[in-house]
């Protein structure tokens, strides 16, 4: 993943174009972190003990990331993770994106 998208930002017409291809990729992987510790510290100041907000919902947590962790898998098995993102993928060839 980390490749393509360097050979995309490479390929780009702009050192901007490129620039803003790594700042997005940067930002889908903090933004994620960012919020679970917002969420954990959240919890912790509201009293909510050691896990706090998440701790409190932890086996919900688990199992629904469990079941999508399944889903995704069986979905990639069958073939329907290819046919569900097809129209996604389309788009992106319509649109010319990546600039590559």
């Amino acid at each position: 993943m980390l490749a393509g998208l360097l050979a995309a930002a490479a390929a780009s017409p702009t050192v901007a174009a490129g620039a803003g291809l790594l700042g997005v990729y940067t930002a889908g992987l903090a933004v994620p972190f960012l919020l679970l510790a917002w969420a954990v510290a959240r919890g912790r100041s509201h009293g909510g003990g050691a896990a706090g907000l998440l701790g409190r919902h932890q086996p919900l947590l688990a199992r629904v990331g469990g079941t999508l962790l399944a889903a995704m898998g069986l979905a990639m098995l069958v073939g329907w993770w290819t046919q569900m993102f097809a129209p996604l993928l389309r788009w992106f060839a319509r649109s010319g994106w990546p600039p590559i």
